[in-house]
């Protein structure tokens, strides 16, 4: 981006006047009021010398620039003072992008005063509220009043001041956390008399160039009141004093400020009390002529640590919850009921069947997906939906053994109708009731079947439109509604009282700077005398979160768990680590899965320092797409997620807990191609929250996104797919970043599960411009287009015949080498790479890199690309880009492949069958001899007629003209030539 210049940017194109200020970009009088509105553009790349202005970790705009602001603005209309002026929320500027600026000003009143207000919102987010900064009023009244005495410039500076330490001062301001780069140092020499505090202050050179485009340079102005932080704070503020201990009190609310002169570049002041926390400023040139005055600058004394909370008070960039939004009611006419037919599997204990019957649906019911199948394989029409209803009652084994059947039962249902070929044009609706929260009224959420959410997720984003979600209440309207609410589009709802319901993300609000009750709570979860319980201490997240415990939160003690505790790689320096830091960390071996181990080791908790928090970080991963998945796979995912939750549930509930933290991921509540276990497993974490607020107990589950964090599970991530989670809006936190989102997440109250998860909202905008490409969850944070984008003439033929028509009438090589290339193409896409020819025609697709969910997102950009409805498991029944081009080729376009490729294809399967014999087939074949003579004797006589076809023999005339027979006559005269045994 190019630096600011003075005056801003050519806007005149755009129907505005230029600001004619480097912090505004153009000015306008709005119609029909005399009203007038200001615009802007901050950014550390336009605007560099900001960041120069950090507290903590943010970089403030300074207060000084916002009374610039209202000054310039003051300007336009005529008011010459800025009567009032109260900074709200402090304006933190990103490291990347870019923050609009909105500066309005109202009508003038009976006296001539008008209202002003700044507004701010990142550019990156032009859905999002705008958030007020800054509110005051201007008035033109100092014209008429008389200007400020001067400074006695030959009295320089008064007689009898003590000279205040300069030296080193901003070397202690940033032991503080108050950073203050070279542009913002330019306090010189500083001055005590009385009460009264003098300063000379002056721009470095860098700046004084800009000096002249400024009322008031917002750095000279804020270094005048830096020397309020050499003297000690006042009694009354309750704040500590003392020279050693710097004071940040900051511009808070501005009363009568007036410019006299502008463009300075050095200045002499005088700072007077003027009441408790407030001061009256006097500003001179350096001849001690009047440049500025303030009757009254309120300054409140603040820390780092709060200004790292307010910074971007109102919501968090990087912190969600899901918020179940309802949608219009549709028409009766858009219901999906005419001519629709529906089938329902199992005994239909929701009553489907009389709420379907008055919506018009014509319904069958099967008692399960075998007879549904066989019934369409005699020539019943496939039904348009299928509702299969997850069971009414647990088995009731205990909640633990419950929930791994239950997601068995999905899993063996889901598996099944993705296998039916029969049935690949209608789309299966798996129904719970309770399993999600969608509103305040919903009562005991169902831990059971909460799960079947997280791995039909998954499977849904590996198998497109196949499948849905519906999550039911009692009420009969809800259930009349289902063929409106799944006509809509939308794969996953819930149905409440007769309204539709969709999942999507929402921004968590912050809590004020002052919010004493979230202080209170965070002080209480992290006592100094209470222990805190870590499982899975020894993974990278774990073993992070106790340092961070430690060093930022004050925690003392700590019980660290893990499986194989001491031996795990890195855990005596781990714990070593931690006691050198001041704590008392124990290390144990426990399977926290396994209940009598975990009870053992909390009765060793001494009872002078009892558990006070519990952070349950244990995971297992073990990724696959979900045709590959067993129950025990499912199991070794579940464990640590579900057996070892419950237990920690369970033997905690009678405890006091000030925390009861979950670590969660984001693959159950957004879903995870490959990741159906571990989806099911975290959304049993997040349902066990909300259960346990329900009954008052403590408790928040993190859905965690990506972390950059490369030990433990974040380090199986390659590159390719970090590229996939960025090209999804989705990018990787910084250890930084995320401990800060889990500090924030303690102090939201009445959430029991929260997103802490790093987006990128410039990707999430531009699939959101592409149909059908933005994730439902993510519709919530960017606008969609609210129209159709036409896509050239619409025909209503399907993409298929498009690439069909694409393909006729070129040669059978070009039409090779045109679907070889779209291979490639999309195989670039998905690895990441920088060119299609480093992708070879004939390399296998596992050597290039593909896995199982690399795999599947070529198969979904495929299906998109050609219309087709292609298996998951594409690339490894056609392993290189050769064999997969010729597939889709056969698939769009079947009479234009050479019928040598065909014959090739079915001598690959048949040495496919011949290789997969195995000792036992062997053995069967061998003792009928004549069955053996037969079959080799055939094979043998296949060799020589084709090589007689090659060499031109009479008896090979029929098949003279093979490259343009039909597959059906090739196989005629396989038979006829060689017999059919």
């Amino acid at each position: 981006e190019p630096p600011a210049t003075s005056g801003g940017a050519d806007v005149a194109s755009a129907g505005l006047a230029s600001a004619e200020h480097p912090l505004l970009g153009a000015a306008v009088e709005l119609p029909d009021s005399d009203g007038y509105l200001f615009t802007g553009r901050l950014a550390l790349r336009t605007h560099p010398w900001l960041a120069d202005h950090a507290v903590g970790d943010a970089v403030l705009l300074p207060g000084t620039a916002f009374v610039e602001l209202a000054v310039r603005a003051g300007d336009q209309v005529d008011c010459d003072l800025v009567e009032e002026l109260t900074l709200e929320v402090p304006l933190a500027l990103p490291e990347e992008g870019a923050l609009q600026l909105r500066l309005v000003v109202g009508d003038p009143d009976h006296s001539g005063r008008r209202s002003l207000n700044l507004y701010a919102r990142p550019e990156d987010a032009p859905g999002e509220p705008w958030t007020r900064h800054a509110s005051g009023t201007l008035a033109n009244a100092a014209r008429t009043a008389a200007p400020a005495a001067p400074l006695d410039a030959a009295s320089w500076p008064p007689a009898g001041a003590r000279e205040l330490p300069v030296e080193g001062h901003y070397q202690r301001l940033a032991e503080v956390g108050l950073s203050y780069g070279p542009a913002f140092q330019g306090l010189q020499k500083a001055w005590q008399l009385g009460d009264a505090v003098y300063a000379e202050v002056r721009l470095p050179e860098e700046q004084q160039a800009e000096a002249g485009s400024y009322g008031l340079h917002p750095a000279l102005l804020d270094a005048a009141l830096q020397a309020l932080a050499l003297t000690p704070a006042p009694a009354d503020t309750g704040e500590s004093t003392g020279e050693d201990e710097p004071q940040s009190r900051r511009p808070f609310a501005w009363s009568g400020f007036a410019l006299h002169a502008a463009c300075a570049s050095a200045l002499r002041v005088r700072l007077t009390p003027n009441g408790p926390d407030a001061v009256s400023l006097t500003v001179a040139d350096s001849a001690g002529e009047p440049v500025a005055s303030v009757n009254s600058l309120v300054l409140r004394p603040v820390s780092a640590e709060q200004f790292s909370r307010g910074a971007a008070a109102g919501q968090h960039d990087s912190l969600f919850r899901v918020e179940w939004m309802p949608l219009p009611s549709p028409s009766p006419a858009a219901n999906g009921a005419n001519g629709a037919t529906w089938a329902v599997l199992g005994d239909d204990h929701l009553k489907f069947g009389p709420a379907l019957e008055q919506a018009g649906v014509d319904t069958e019911f099967y008692a399960d997906l075998d007879a549904l199948s066989a019934a369409v394989a005699t020539g019943r029409p496939v039904p348009d939906a299928v509702l299969a209803a997850c069971a009414a009652e647990p088995a009731g084994d205990g909640l633990v053994a419950d929930v791994h059947a239950a997601t068995h039962r999905a899993l063996a249902l889901v598996q099944g109708w993705l296998t039916e070929d029969g049935l690949a044009s209608s789309r299966l609706i798996l129904v719970t009731s309770g399993a999600v929260t969608a509103g305040a009224a919903d009562g005991e959420i169902d831990l059971v079947h909460a799960p079947i959410w997280g791995l039909v997720r998954a499977a849904r984003l590996e198998n497109e439109d196949r499948l849905a979600l519906v999550d039911l209440d009692d009420d009969e309207g809800s259930r009349r509604l289902l063929p409106a609410a799944i006509a809509s589009g939308e794969a996953e709802f819930a149905l409440r009282a007769g309204t539709v319901h969709v999942p999507r993300l929402a921004r968590v609000a912050r809590p004020a700077p002052d919010d004493a009750p979230a202080q209170q709570e965070t002080s209480r979860v992290w006592d100094p005398e209470g222990t805190v319980l870590i499982t899975g201490a020894t993974g990278g997240l774990g073993a992070l979160l106790a340092r961070h415990l430690v060093t930022e939160r004050g925690v003392r003690r700590l019980l660290l768990t893990s499986r194989r505790g001491p031996d795990a790689p890195g855990a005596d320096e781990l714990v070593a680590e931690l006691n050198a830091l001041g704590a008392e960390a124990q290390l144990a071996a426990c399977d926290a899965a396994d209940r009598d181990a975990l009870a053992a080791l909390l009765a060793r908790v001494p009872a002078e320092h009892p558990l006070t928090a519990v952070v349950h970080t244990a995971a297992v991963l073990d990724d696959g797409v979900i045709g590959s998945l067993t129950p025990e796979r499912v199991d070794r995912v579940l464990r640590p997620k579900v057996d070892a939750a419950v237990n920690l549930h369970e033997l905690t509930a009678h405890l006091d807990l000030a925390a009861f933290v979950l670590f969660s991921a984001a693959a159950g509540t957004l879903g995870g191609a490959g990741l159906g276990s571990y989806g099911a497993a975290n959304v049993f974490q997040d349902a066990l929250a909300r259960h346990r607020r329900a009954r008052g107990l403590a408790a928040v589950s993190l859905v965690w996104g990506l972390w950059a964090e490369r030990r433990g599970m974040a380090g199986r991530l390659s590159e390719v797919d970090l590229a996939r989670s960025a090209r999804g809006g989705v990018l990787p936190m910084t250890a930084e970043q995320g401990l800060a989102l889990f500090d924030a997440a303690l102090t939201v109250a009445d959430e029991p599960v929260l997103v802490p998860m790093h987006l990128d909202l410039k990707a999430l905008r531009a699939l959101a411009a592409v149909p059908d490409a933005l994730p439902a969850a993510f519709r919530g944070l960017v606008r969609t287009p609210a129209r159709r984008v036409v896509q050239g003439t619409s025909t209503g033929e399907p993409e298929t015949d498009s690439l069909a028509r694409t393909l006729a009438g070129r040669s059978a090589a070009e039409q090779q080498r045109q679907v070889l290339d779209l291979v490639r193409d999309h195989v670039v896409a998905v690895l990441g790479y920088t060119s299609a020819d480093l992708v070879g025609a004939g390399q296998a697709f596992r050597e290039l890199g593909f896995d199982s969910l690399t795999a599947v997102e070529l198969r979904n950009r495929l299906n998109e690309a050609t219309g087709l409805r292609l298996p998951a498991t594409l690339v490894f029944d056609h392993p290189t880009p050769t064999l997969l081009a010729e597939h889709l080729l056969a698939e769009v376009a079947p009479d234009s492949r050479p019928a040598g490729s065909r014959l090739t294809e079915e001598l690959d399967q048949l040495e496919a069958v011949l290789a997969s014999l195995s000792a036992d087939d062997h053995a069967a074949v061998a003792p009928d001899e004549a069955a053996h003579a037969q079959i080799a004797a055939r094979l043998q006589t296949l060799l020589a007629n084709w090589n007689a076809v090659r060499a031109g023999d009479d008896a090979s005339a029929d098949a003279a003209s093979i490259d343009d027979a039909t597959d059906d006559e090739i196989f005629d005269y396989i038979d006829k030539r060689f017999g059919k045994g």
